[in-house]
């Protein structure tokens, strides 16, 4: 094959890879959207100190929540945004497993207090910024914690 055809042919492949990659059809190497939280994990957080924090099924905390989910990772999520974001939040937040209106505003509030972006989506940025409320197994009081 001459290097003409060669040239032909590799700029095809690239026009046609450049279109499915505008088109969203195919994923850049290692990208990835994060799994959804299904779960809660147990997380050390020094000094005796455990919380619950959001996680999928195989035990990563690198997962996301949003409105329209529910289960046990909204529940821990929402136990640490009732006790440890702010007034409002201790008084509306109910911790009853289900991702809606009134849990996205508290995700809202803690990630405009903890200095992340502000989409009321809770995913690895938020968790890594936000404390949570941590249970003591040494014998002193639960608290906030990061």
């Amino acid at each position: 094959m001459n290097l003409k055809k060669k040239l032909v042919g590799a700029t095809s492949v690239l026009a046609v890879s450049a279109g499915l990659l505008g088109a969203g059809l195919v994923a850049a190497p290692g990208a990835h959207a994060a799994s959804t939280c299904t779960t809660a994990v147990q997380t050390n957080m020094g000094s005796h100190y455990y919380a619950n924090q959001p996680s999928t099924n195989s035990w990563s905390t690198n997962c996301i929540l949003a409105q329209g989910n529910q289960g046990y990772a909204v529940e821990a999520l929402q136990r640490s945004l009732r006790m440890c974001v702010n007034t409002w939040t201790r008084n509306n937040v109910v911790v009853d497993g289900v991702y809606g209106p009134k849990t996205a505003q508290a995700v809202r509030y803690a990630q405009a207090k903890y200095g992340t972006a502000v989409d009321g989506v809770y995913g690895p940025k938020t968790r890594d910024a936000m404390r949570w409320w941590s249970e003591n197994y040494g014998g002193g009081s639960d608290a906030c914690r990061s």
